[in-house]
C-alpha cells in the first residue's frame, strides 16, 4: 500500500558562551517580524542553565497549551526538576523532562519588540526564586534548589515547530523572529556564539546575524 512521505523542518539554534558564571538575571528582547497565523506551532525561546543542576527558557508561542486549558499566543517560563512555583498559569509538566512551568496568555503582535527577562527574586539557604516578565511585568515564579547555583556559561536561542510531520514543505507557516543578543545581570554580553540548524526535511530554514542579534526563519520556501 502507498504511504504518503512526512517532512519535518529544521529547527533553528544560536548558541551563546559567557565569559563568566554565576550571573542572577539573564534577558533579550524578542520581536515576531511576521505573525505565522492562529493554527501555526511555532515557539521561540531562550535556554538557559545553571551552574550545577538543571535549566529552563522564557519564551513566546503561537499556539500554546495555556494553564487554563485555552490554546493561543502565550508567554511561557518552565525550569526543569524544580521544587514548585507560582503565578497566575502554574502547570506541573512532563514529556521531554519534568518540572514546573508559569503559562499566560500573551498576544503579542508582529513587529514589536518584546523584552524577555529571568532573574533571582528570592533566596535562602535551601531555595533560589527565580521569576520570568515580559517587559518589566513579572507573570510567574519558580523555585529551584540553592545547590544549582545561579546561571551557568552556556544558553542557547531556538525556534521550535512543535507541530507534527506535514504532507509538503510548503504547508509550513513562515516564521520569522530577530533574537537579540543577550545581556546578562547589568551589562555582560557574551563572547563567543555560534547559529545552527537541527535535523529535518526541509530546506526553508536559516539562521542570519542582524545588528545586535540574530534572524531565525523557518518555513521559507524550498
Amino acid at each position: 500500500m502507498f504511504r504518503a512521505r512526512r517532512f519535518q523542518p529544521r529547527g533553528t539554534y544560536t548558541d551563546w558562551w559567557w565569559p563568566a558564571k554565576g550571573f542572577s538575571a539573564v534577558e533579550h528582547v524578542l520581536t515576531p517580524e511576521v505573525d505565522p497565523g492562529p493554527e501555526s506551532t511555532y515557539f521561540w525561546a531562550h535556554q538557559f542553565r545553571t551552574e550545577a543542576g538543571e535549566g529552563g527558557y522564557i519564551g513566546l508561542q503561537t499556539k500554546g497549551n495555556r494553564a487554563d486549558g485555552s490554546l493561543g499566543k502565550m508567554a511561557i517560563f518552565s525550569f526543569w526538576d524544580t521544587l514548585g512555583a507560582e503565578g497566575p498559569g502554574v502547570v506541573r509538566f512532563g514529556g521531554e523532562g519534568v518540572g514546573w512551568s508559569v503559562r499566560i496568555p500573551f498576544y503579542w503582535e508582529a513587529g514589536q519588540p518584546y523584552r524577555l527577562r529571568i532573574e533571582v527574586v528570592d533566596e535562602d539557604d535551601e531555595v533560589l526564586t527565580w521569576a520570568g516578565s515580559v517587559d518589566g511585568e513579572e507573570f510567574g515564579r519558580i523555585r529551584a534548589p540553592a545547590a544549582w547555583g545561579r546561571l551557568g556559561p552556556w544558553s542557547i536561542m531556538w525556534t521550535e515547530y512543535y507541530g507534527g510531520p506535514v504532507a509538503r514543505c510548503s504547508d509550513l507557516a513562515y516564521s520569522k523572529v530577530i533574537f537579540s543578543e543577550p545581556m546578562a545581570d547589568v551589562d555582560v554580553v557574551p563572547h563567543r556564539s555560534n547559529d545552527h540548524l537541527g535535523d529535518g526535511t526541509c530546506r526553508g530554514s536559516q539562521v542570519t546575524r542582524v545588528p545586535a542579534g540574530v534572524r531565525h526563519e523557518m518555513g521559507m520556501p524550498d
